[in-house]
């Protein structure tokens, strides 16, 4: 039986066109695809940010697009007063579910404002960036993390490495994950990294897109510079090693407030 058999359609069909990001990660098909990520490569990152930046035990935490709310959980699990918040109605309708007196998960755009001076520290982690094609949109996300960080608070950006994405580009790849069916071709187009996923589960025919800007270290540089915010340190992988373009599997940034 297909995980997702019985699962009714996240997004009632409208008839409106929706941005990609609201279809995909709505649905119950990029939960299916993504359910292996490395839960303890996760969690070793994490425990690394925070001897990186030391945060005071019961610090408030934000979690910008937590999605299921991994990271919101184990830092929380760490004694931190983590808030996340989402744009998927599904995302956070199963967040709900952990709260507690120091765990909370709102629905909302990360383009708005959130909270002012209410932070210590703000988190984007896992590439959960730059799905906006005007600029302004994107700077737009910066500036309200900004505005939620406290005057000596800390913002970390968790980026891929767009130099070595783009020497990847241009690949298909086929994943069977219990009844359904994945075919992913990956693909570079103009400014950005575009999957096309195409599902099949029990005769149903689905299709998805992921669209992500290509950003490299001067450009985001430059964005949060725009948006208030000092860049402090950049970091190339999940062990905090550094920065190298030709090579580093992530773009890591670390910043403050001006």
């Amino acid at each position: 039986m297909s995980i997702v058999s019985k699962v009714k359609p996240a997004i009632p069909d409208t008839g409106e066109k929706k941005e990609w990001y609201e279809s995909w990660f709505d649905s119950p098909y990029y939960h299916a695809l993504y359910r292996h990520r490395d839960k303890k490569e996760a969690e070793i990152f994490l425990d690394n940010l925070i001897s990186h930046l030391h945060p005071a035990p019961g610090s408030r935490i934000l979690d910008v697009a937590c999605g299921r709310g991994r990271h919101s959980l184990y830092l929380n699990s760490k004694g931190f007063d983590v808030t996340g918040f989402d744009l998927s109605p599904e995302n956070i309708k199963y967040d709900k579910q952990f709260e507690n007196e120091t765990l909370t998960f709102y629905l909302h755009d990360m383009r708005e404002l959130f909270r002012t001076n209410y932070f210590d520290v703000v988190i984007n982690l896992f590439s959960s960036f730059g799905y906006f094609q005007k600029s302004h949109d994107n700077i737009r996300c910066l500036h309200a993390n900004c505005i939620a960080m406290k005057k000596n608070g800390f913002f970390v950006l968790d980026y891929f490495n767009s130099r070595t994405v783009r020497d990847q580009a241009d690949s298909t790849s086929e994943l069977q994950i219990d009844a359904i069916r994945f075919n992913i071709l990956k693909s570079v187009k103009e400014d950005m990294v575009v999957k096309t996923i195409r599902v099949s589960d029990h005769g149903q025919e689905f299709v998805y897109e992921e669209r992500v800007l290509l950003l490299d270290l001067d450009t985001l540089t430059s964005w949060l510079d725009l948006a208030g915010l000092k860049v402090i340190d950049v970091m190339g992988n999940y062990n905090l090693d550094p920065f190298i373009p030709s090579e580093s599997e992530r773009l890591i940034i670390t910043a403050c407030k001006k």
